[in-house]
Protein backbone atom coordinates (compact mmCIF):
# COMPACT_ATOMS: atom_id res chain seq x y z
CA UNK A 1 0.00 0.00 0.00
CA UNK A 2 0.89 3.59 -0.66
CA UNK A 3 -0.28 6.90 -0.30
CA UNK A 4 -1.07 6.50 -4.34
CA UNK A 5 -3.26 3.37 -3.67
CA UNK A 6 -5.31 5.77 -1.25
CA UNK A 7 -5.34 8.71 -3.61
CA UNK A 8 -6.12 6.28 -6.78
CA UNK A 9 -8.89 4.66 -4.71
CA UNK A 10 -10.29 7.56 -3.24
CA UNK A 11 -10.62 8.82 -6.59
CA UNK A 12 -12.72 5.52 -7.76
CA UNK A 13 -14.61 5.60 -4.65
CA UNK A 14 -15.73 9.19 -5.35
CA UNK A 15 -16.88 8.57 -8.65
CA UNK A 16 -19.24 6.24 -7.50
CA UNK A 17 -20.50 8.59 -5.19
CA UNK A 18 -19.01 6.33 -2.38
CA UNK A 19 -17.77 10.15 -0.58
CA UNK A 20 -17.74 9.01 2.95
CA UNK A 21 -15.01 5.76 2.25
CA UNK A 22 -13.47 8.57 -0.43
CA UNK A 23 -13.13 11.25 1.79
CA UNK A 24 -11.68 8.32 4.93
CA UNK A 25 -9.27 7.17 2.29
CA UNK A 26 -8.02 11.21 1.21
CA UNK A 27 -7.77 12.18 5.05
CA UNK A 28 -5.36 8.87 5.77
CA UNK A 29 -3.56 10.26 2.69
CA UNK A 30 -3.04 13.67 4.01
CA UNK A 31 -2.41 11.97 7.30
CA UNK A 32 0.55 10.41 5.89
CA UNK A 33 1.82 13.04 3.53
CA UNK A 34 1.76 15.50 6.85
CA UNK A 35 4.36 12.90 8.74
CA UNK A 36 6.45 13.59 5.95
CA UNK A 37 6.43 17.25 5.50
CA UNK A 38 6.64 17.97 9.50
CA UNK A 39 8.32 15.26 10.85
CA UNK A 40 9.41 16.84 14.32
CA UNK A 41 6.21 17.75 15.01
CA UNK A 42 5.07 15.80 18.04
CA UNK A 43 1.30 15.26 17.25
CA UNK A 44 -0.96 13.71 14.71
CA UNK A 45 -3.19 16.71 14.93
CA UNK A 46 -0.44 19.21 15.04
CA UNK A 47 1.27 17.59 11.28
CA UNK A 48 -2.33 17.40 10.12
CA UNK A 49 -3.62 20.94 10.61
CA UNK A 50 0.11 22.37 9.47
CA UNK A 51 -0.17 20.75 6.60
CA UNK A 52 -3.96 22.17 6.10
CA UNK A 53 -2.54 25.09 7.06
CA UNK A 54 0.24 25.62 4.43
CA UNK A 55 -1.98 24.09 1.49
CA UNK A 56 -5.08 25.52 2.09
CA UNK A 57 -5.02 27.60 -1.04
CA UNK A 58 -4.90 23.82 -2.95
CA UNK A 59 -7.42 22.26 -0.83
CA UNK A 60 -10.07 25.53 -1.37
CA UNK A 61 -9.06 26.10 -5.33
CA UNK A 62 -10.01 22.39 -5.77
CA UNK A 63 -12.10 21.03 -2.85
CA UNK A 64 -14.66 24.28 -3.23
CA UNK A 65 -15.44 25.53 -6.51
CA UNK A 66 -15.01 29.20 -6.90
CA UNK A 67 -13.10 29.72 -3.74
CA UNK A 68 -9.33 29.86 -3.25
CA UNK A 69 -8.08 31.16 0.12
CA UNK A 70 -6.40 30.60 3.32
CA UNK A 71 -6.67 31.18 6.66
CA UNK A 72 -10.07 30.24 6.67
CA UNK A 73 -12.55 30.94 9.96
CA UNK A 74 -15.81 29.86 9.84
CA UNK A 75 -18.99 30.17 12.66
CA UNK A 76 -19.79 27.11 13.87
CA UNK A 77 -22.67 26.94 16.42
CA UNK A 78 -24.35 23.47 14.66
CA UNK A 79 -20.64 21.99 16.19
CA UNK A 80 -20.80 22.23 19.77
CA UNK A 81 -18.19 19.93 20.73
CA UNK A 82 -15.67 21.55 18.30
CA UNK A 83 -13.17 24.31 20.28
CA UNK A 84 -14.05 28.00 18.62
CA UNK A 85 -13.11 31.38 19.95
CA UNK A 86 -15.89 33.72 21.35
CA UNK A 87 -17.43 34.57 18.33
CA UNK A 88 -17.85 30.76 17.82
CA UNK A 89 -15.01 30.88 14.69
CA UNK A 90 -12.60 27.54 14.13
CA UNK A 91 -10.63 27.48 11.23
CA UNK A 92 -11.03 25.29 8.19
CA UNK A 93 -8.42 22.89 9.14
CA UNK A 94 -9.63 22.57 13.08
CA UNK A 95 -12.71 21.19 10.84
CA UNK A 96 -11.60 18.88 8.57
CA UNK A 97 -9.20 17.01 11.53
CA UNK A 98 -11.50 17.37 14.57
CA UNK A 99 -14.71 16.92 13.06
CA UNK A 100 -13.97 15.20 9.78
CA UNK A 101 -11.17 13.50 9.91
CA UNK A 102 -11.85 12.08 13.66
CA UNK A 103 -15.34 11.25 13.21
CA UNK A 104 -13.83 9.02 9.64
CA UNK A 105 -10.93 7.54 11.17
CA UNK A 106 -12.39 6.33 14.96
CA UNK A 107 -15.83 6.42 14.52
CA UNK A 108 -16.23 5.21 10.76
CA UNK A 109 -18.54 7.87 10.81
CA UNK A 110 -19.12 11.59 9.48
CA UNK A 111 -21.00 13.96 12.72
CA UNK A 112 -24.35 13.76 11.89
CA UNK A 113 -24.52 17.69 12.08
CA UNK A 114 -22.53 17.76 8.82
CA UNK A 115 -23.93 17.76 5.48
CA UNK A 116 -22.14 17.20 1.97
CA UNK A 117 -23.56 19.04 -0.43
CA UNK A 118 -22.55 19.75 -4.67
CA UNK A 119 -22.61 23.15 -4.35
CA UNK A 120 -19.90 25.21 -2.69
CA UNK A 121 -21.30 25.78 0.32
CA UNK A 122 -19.39 26.19 3.84
CA UNK A 123 -20.41 26.72 7.13
CA UNK A 124 -23.69 26.73 9.38
CA UNK A 125 -26.98 26.39 7.49
CA UNK A 126 -30.26 25.60 9.84
CA UNK A 127 -29.14 23.33 12.19
CA UNK A 128 -26.38 21.66 9.88
CA UNK A 129 -22.80 22.50 9.27
CA UNK A 130 -22.49 22.08 5.07
CA UNK A 131 -19.53 21.19 3.17
CA UNK A 132 -18.92 20.30 -0.43
CA UNK A 133 -17.98 16.87 -1.35
CA UNK A 134 -15.55 18.25 -3.52
CA UNK A 135 -13.30 19.05 -0.49
CA UNK A 136 -11.81 15.00 -1.44
CA UNK A 137 -10.58 16.30 -4.15
CA UNK A 138 -9.19 19.67 -2.69
CA UNK A 139 -7.61 17.37 -0.13
CA UNK A 140 -6.18 14.84 -2.59
CA UNK A 141 -4.24 17.78 -4.83
CA UNK A 142 -2.95 18.86 -1.60
CA UNK A 143 -1.20 16.07 -1.25
CA UNK A 144 -0.47 14.51 -4.61
CA UNK A 145 1.50 18.36 -5.82
CA UNK A 146 3.62 17.74 -1.98
CA UNK A 147 7.22 18.19 -3.28
CA UNK A 148 7.29 14.97 -0.35
CA UNK A 149 5.11 12.99 -2.14
CA UNK A 150 7.55 13.57 -5.14
CA UNK A 151 8.28 9.79 -5.83
CA UNK A 152 4.68 8.51 -5.48
CA UNK A 153 2.50 7.16 -8.31
CA UNK A 154 -0.80 5.73 -8.98
CA UNK A 155 -0.78 2.21 -10.67
CA UNK A 156 -3.68 3.27 -13.54
CA UNK A 157 -3.54 6.64 -14.76
CA UNK A 158 -6.71 8.90 -13.49
CA UNK A 159 -7.37 11.32 -15.98
CA UNK A 160 -9.39 14.61 -14.21
CA UNK A 161 -10.05 17.52 -16.20
CA UNK A 162 -7.82 20.63 -14.29
CA UNK A 163 -8.25 24.32 -15.64
CA UNK A 164 -10.22 22.80 -18.46
CA UNK A 165 -7.70 20.35 -20.26
CA UNK A 166 -7.03 16.68 -19.28
CA UNK A 167 -4.79 15.97 -17.15
CA UNK A 168 -3.25 13.16 -15.99
CA UNK A 169 -2.53 12.83 -11.84
CA UNK A 170 0.59 10.98 -11.96
CA UNK A 171 2.03 13.60 -13.95
CA UNK A 172 1.42 16.29 -10.91
CA UNK A 173 2.88 14.51 -7.95
CA UNK A 174 5.31 16.17 -6.05
CA UNK A 175 4.94 19.64 -8.44
CA UNK A 176 4.09 22.05 -5.67
CA UNK A 177 1.23 23.44 -8.04
CA UNK A 178 -0.03 23.35 -11.54
CA UNK A 179 1.16 25.62 -13.94
CA UNK A 180 -1.14 27.80 -15.51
Amino acid sequence: MSIGTFVSTSLELMSEGKYDVALSLACSAVDATSAKCFPIEKSNNARYKSFLMKNMRIVTTYGMPGMSAGGIRIKCVNIPDLNTDADNMAGLEDILYHVIRCGLIHQCEIEERIEFTEQTMLGDFKGKFRIPFAIIFGLIMAVVLSKENSSETMLSPKEMIINGENVNLNSLWGKGKISS
